[in-house]
């Protein structure tokens, strides 16, 4: 195993609320008894204790009050500051979601002039509790700031920056042109680390309707710019964003191989409407990263993820028949899927009739960062050109063996 493994907790989307008209968006409202398997945050600490998981940092893509709820975003900022003690993390790295600021009332007479007054005054420091008061000026003024941590550059990104606007500026994301320059600026800075993420709340491009009822509007004006800019720097870019709740990793279009990952991170206790997420969970991950096989081959990792529902708490993401609206535990990413890979893996193990999985694993490492789409490709190829079978064990996301047919 690498000796420069990054373990990044992603906690999406917490919604806390501390009002009875939030019950039917929230899993938590503050002040309620945390009865087992009925409270995502209070069930995911007993799951952090009981299965001794660590992160070295965590990211949160915003969003984690309700309706810019004072009482909730005070309790979501000092429960995320305890899961980083929980999880022995060294540092915490947030961004501004459209729910925790009051953009909304600058639609009425009685408008805020100061609508991001509440996170500036919260305690430890929003939204980088270890960082310096330059960082911290930095995210206010120019809208983003870096985090040099183990080995990776974070890029802390405010899309909600020009809600203050008006003109219904919340109902989606943006990034300027001048912050955009600044953060290609940034990235050519010569550094050590091997990869850079940018954390931000809301998504760069529309993502594929998950329903025609619910069209989606709220994508970040001048994301597809902004990706762009990130490829044509040729370093390796990983874009973990949340406000969508909608789970999947992604790979951004572009012109070369650059283009970034797009990681959409699915909410860790909104109410999920059935209407809109069909199979939609609560999810929280750990997104494991080899560094040495970064520096090598370019952005990858595997993520660990585990679903919330009520009355049954958190459990590991199992595959299961339907994952349209979650990320699967052992899901990886970075490995793009090539015909040439089926022939390569029939080729090695030419005249078995029984591949463990396990072997081929060990071969062929790039396998476990193909994404589950990608995965579902090679052994598809594998069937139909190869006569290689994948035989299952229930939930689990990578066959156990491969046997072939007989002609």
């Amino acid at each position: 195993m690498s000796q420069r493994l990054l373990r990044v907790a992603v906690l999406s989307d917490l919604h806390f609320g501390s009002t009875e008209k939030g019950r039917d968006h929230t899993h938590v409202i503050v002040g309620d008894s945390a009865v087992p398997r009925q409270h995502p945050y209070q069930d995911l600490r007993t799951l952090i204790r009981e299965h001794g998981l660590k992160a070295d940092v965590i990211l949160c893509p915003g969003d984690i009050t309700l309706q810019a709820d004072g009482i909730g975003l005070e309790q979501a900022w000092q429960a995320l500051n305890q899961l980083t003690d929980d999880l022995c993390a060294t540092h915490l790295l947030a961004t501004t979601g459209n729910h925790d600021i009051s953009s909304r009332v600058l639609e009425k007479a009685e408008s805020n002039p100061e609508i991001w007054e509440r996170l500036k005054q919260l305690k430890p420091s929003y939204p980088y509790p270890q960082g310096t008061r330059t960082q911290h000026l930095e995210y206010w003024a120019e809208h983003f700031f870096v985090a040099h941590i183990n080995g990776v550059r974070f890029f802390v990104l405010n899309s909600c920056n020009c809600h203050a606007r008006g003109e219904r500026e919340y109902l989606h994301g943006r990034v300027t042109d001048y912050t955009i320059s600044l953060i290609e600026q940034a990235a050519k800075v010569q550094c050590a680390e091997v990869l850079n993420v940018l954390l931000c709340h809301h998504h760069p491009v529309k993502q594929a309707e998950l329903s025609q009822f619910y069209p989606d509007y709220s994508e970040m004006v001048q994301g597809r710019r902004l990706l762009s800019a990130l490829e044509a720097s040729g370093l390796p870019w990983l874009v973990i964003h949340g406000h969508k709740h909608s789970p999947r990793i992604e790979y951004a279009q572009g012109a070369s191989g650059d283009a970034p990952i797009i990681f959409s991170a699915g909410s860790l206790s909104a109410v999920l409407s059935p209407a809109y997420f069909p199979a939609g969970r609560n999810q929280f991950y750990i997104v494991e990263i080899d560094l040495d096989y970064v520096q090598a081959n370019g952005v990858a990792g595997v993520v660990q993820s585990w679903d919330w529902v009520l009355g049954r708490g958190w459990f590991a993401a199992k595959r299961e028949d339907d994952d349209a609206a979650r990320i699967t535990t052992g899901a990886g990413f970075g490995y793009r899927f090539n015909a040439r890979d089926a022939r390569t893996i029939d080729k090695h193990f030419d005249g078995k009739t029984r591949i463990d999985w396990a072997d081929v694993a060990k071969e062929f490492d790039y396998v476990k960062y193909l994404t589950p789409e990608d995965l579902k490709r090679l052994l598809d190829r594998l069937s139909r050109d190869h006569a290689l079978e994948a035989n299952w064990s229930v939930g689990q996301i990578f066959p156990t063996e491969l046997l072939r047919r007989l002609p």
